[in-house]
């Protein structure tokens, strides 16, 4: 094997911290060289050998190596470079066993050899190794002068390492001098240089070692112990558990006497990973991508939920994160980007991720299709169509949305996710609900009771099973959240808001005591929570009635969200006299504003006006545009007459029909603003005799809206109205009732206060 080969195999085995592969081929290659009488390949394997064990603290082996490379090399006549580097690397030995007196002398050998040689680099080796000797022997301020003369030297030769290695060494001199100042620009830039290097440079533990004991002589000793942890993590990825690694370990050891040993969550170690070592490593060696990728921690594993303890660090839990990157991205550099995550310190605050083969690939580089795709079924990243948003479970979904992102300086990761947790279809969740609450009122208001008058008590509690489980999966349904799987179902259930009578009642479920009760509990905060929704208006005492109600709520709201899809493409073409309106591009408001008011009207007339939009886009109409055309008549009565022949003629009969309904929407709305001015102001104005070219009241906004439905529709919607007016009720505050609790409002006295109180 060539020389040049041996050497990538070795250095390719140490970045890769595989220390005992390494160890084991230089023996080989030795013992092969030796037998073969091939002095070039012996030597630098008696230097790689003597420091390899030096460095893992096993001295007698070093100096045994570092004897033969000296007996060897004065055998082969040398070059004053050659020799003064072969008795560099022996009082290194000598110095790191303790042997000091012997290493000096070596010094006296050293230095006029490396004057003859005349090579900077060489000449600042010396200094600097002879500044770690000095710092042994505790002379701190000889080893300081020495070290600013390497440090002159590699600084004009342009050496950033070896100026990074003599700066870590002079601070650590000057934390002993009382030079904190000093001391703490020389870390400081140690620091920068090694930050971030992938692999990691075998020196950079030094560096940070240095930083910390300039903070620990500060008293700071939080900032320290980041130092130290940072630096253990280096020390034990190139060199293991050395004696470096004891010496630093105490140092940490009295900072935690001082602040306390913090008890970081799974996220919060991560997170602190990642600052650590990911992120530098990504800004320094992958700057093109900062913008493309987003990092954190996301998907299965109780840490991911914020529930992990010490019964859940066992397997698949530890210092990790997740690159996740588009798959066009992940092509090109997913290799090179997993390749520099693979070469990060495995330990991190004395925990190491034990990863088994059910946990593998749940951190790394990840791409979106590989994330996305593992938990939704759905044919993009976030799922579209009512179809796909039901194709997959809600414990699933919990796995995207979970977790923390720790950087995602493009936010598309972020966009996507916010996707999937905020814009769930309401027509799904609550034929999720419905079916949960449908559960419920089977296995707990049915089939327990009966159960347990039959004396089958296994029945009875695989029935108070089934009912616990609906119940908290309800719960996060009424929440707006998704419901993890089944081990997390109670720990998540106790942190949402507003259901801690729901967790109490199922703490004492569990214990099998006043079970009947207990279940009727639920089910009446279950059926409270439902009504403040305003999601039924009759719950009933048995659930299995409001989970009726839910489902034909669930398919008023599929449909309602269907005519909105194609009213918002509508209206996003109408063209106006000013230009493009802010309210075209404001989907928040627009979809807020239309559900709260098809979310009111029943599933027949709904279906009615989804047909009359079908067929507007057929014929290539906009109803939209009409529905303003026809306003115009009262606002702008100049630019009506020059447009009204291009609209769809308005018919005698459809002009009584409206003439009926219209005088009871506006007395409807008139009463709503008596009753709450607040909330009413802040609507349009309420008569067509107050439009103006600046403003369009609600009875001509009506109108126009009314004029656009086909003689069918306007019939049905005729009935609705009368229908609401003979329960006495009033379909402006229905629809308002719905529009405060869309934006945020528990009722429209709340809402109301809120606006008083501005």
């Amino acid at each position: 094997m060539e020389l040049n080969e041996i050497k990538n195999t070795i250095d390719g085995l140490l970045h890769e911290s595989r220390l005992k592969e390494a160890e084991n081929f230089m023996l080989s290659a030795l013992d092969r060289a030796e037998k073969d009488c091939d002095n070039n390949i012996s030597i630098f394997l008696y230097n790689e050998l003597m420091g390899f064990y030096r460095d893992c603290g096993k001295f007698e082996l070093s100096l045994q190596y570092a004897e033969k490379s000296e007996k060897l090399i004065e055998q082969l006549d040398p070059s004053p470079k050659a020799l003064a580097s072969a008795l560099l690397n022996s009082a290194n030995i000598y110095r790191a066993a303790g042997k000091l007196e012997a290493a000096f002398k070596y010094y006296d050998r050293i230095f006029p050899l490396a004057e003859k040689a005349s090579d900077p680099l060489l000449t600042a080796s010396c200094y600097n190794n002879l500044a770690l000797l000095h710092q042994e022997a505790e002379k701190w301020n000889e080893a300081a002068e020495d070290l600013r003369k390497a440090i002159d030297i590699v600084t004009a030769e342009g050496d950033e390492i070896k100026e990074a290695i003599s700066r870590s060494n002079l601070a650590a001199c000057l934390v002993k001098t009382g030079g904190l100042k000093s001391a703490r620009e020389n870390a400081e830039k140690a620091v920068e240089i090694f930050s971030g290097r992938s692999p990691s440079d075998f020196h950079y533990s030094a560096a940070l070692s240095a930083m910390g004991d300039i903070l620990f002589s500060e008293n700071a000793f939080g900032k320290a112990v980041e130092y130290y942890e940072a630096a253990l993590s280096e020390i034990e990825l190139h060199m293991g558990k050395n004696n470096f690694y004891e010496n630093v370990s105490e140092k940490l050891r009295l900072c935690y006497d001082k602040t306390g040993r913090p008890s970081l969550s799974g996220i919060e170690l991560c997170e602190r990973y990642f600052n650590t070592f990911g992120k530098p490593v990504l800004k320094r060696n992958f700057p093109q991508l900062l913008g493309k990728i987003a990092c954190g921690l996301a998907g299965e594993g109780s840490e991911c939920l914020g529930f992990d303890d010490e019964h859940s660090r066992d397997h698949d839990f530890g210092p990790s994160f997740c690159v996740w990157l588009s798959d066009e991205d992940f092509k090109e550099y997913g290799e090179k980007l997993q390749r520099a995550y693979d070469l990060l310190p495995k330990t991190y605050m004395g925990l190491t991720r034990l990863e088994t083969d059910h946990g593998g690939g749940r951190t790394g580089v990840i791409p979106y299709s590989r994330f996305f795709g593992k938990f939704l079924k759905c044919s993009g990243f976030v799922p579209r169509g009512t179809n796909e948003w039901e194709s997959f479970e809600d414990e699933d979904a919990a796995c995207v949305v979970n977790g923390k992102v720790f950087m995602d300086m493009g936010g598309e990761f972020t966009d996507l996710r916010r996707q999937v947790k905020y814009e769930r279809p309401e027509c799904v969740r609550i034929a999720k609900l419905s079916t949960e609450i449908e559960k419920m009122s089977k296995h707990g208001q049915y089939n327990y009771p009966r159960m347990i008058k039959r004396g089958d008590s296994v029945s009875a509690l695989i029935s108070l099973s089934e009912f616990t489980q609906s119940s908290m999966k309800a719960a996060h349904l009424l929440s707006g959240e998704y419901a993890p799987y089944s081990k997390w179902l109670f720990k998540s259930t106790e942190k949402l808001d507003g259901f801690p009578e729901l967790s109490e009642s199922l703490r004492q479920l569990s214990t099998l005591k006043d079970c009947e009760d207990n279940i009727e509990r639920v089910c009446g905060i279950i059926r409270d929570k439902v009504t403040e929704q305003h999601l039924s208006v009759r719950p009933g005492e048995y659930l299995s009635q409001l989970a009726r109600d839910l489902r034909q709520t669930a398919v008023e709201m599929s449909i309602a969200d269907g005519i909105i899809d194609i009213e918002w493409a509508s209206f996003d073409k109408v063209q106006n006299r000013g230009g493009r309106a802010d309210c075209q591009d404001d989907w928040d408001t627009f979809s807020k504003m239309r559900r709260s008011q098809y979310y009111s009207f029943p599933a027949e007339l709904l279906e009615s006006i989804y047909g009359d939009f079908s067929a507007a886009v057929k014929e290539g109409r906009n109803i939209i545009t009409e529905k303003y055309g026809y306003m115009m008549e009262t606002t702008v009565p100049e630019e009506f007459a020059e447009i009204c022949k291009q609209l769809p003629p308005v018919s005698e009969k459809k002009k009584a029909l409206c003439g009926a309904i219209i005088p009871i929407q506006v007395g409807w709305m008139e009463d709503f603003a008596a009753k709450y001015p607040r909330l009413g102001g802040q609507a349009r104005r309420i008569h067509t005799s107050e439009d103006s070219v600046y403003g369009t009241s609600y009875e001509t906004y009506l109108r126009g809206e009314l004029y656009t439905y086909s003689d069918d529709t306007l019939e049905l919607y005729g009935r609705f109205i009368v229908s609401v007016y003979n329960r006495g009720e009033n379909l402006a505050e229905i629809i308002m009732k719905r529009s405060v609790y869309m934006y945020g409002y528990s009722s429209l006295e709340a809402a109301e206060k809120s606006y008083s109180e501005r």
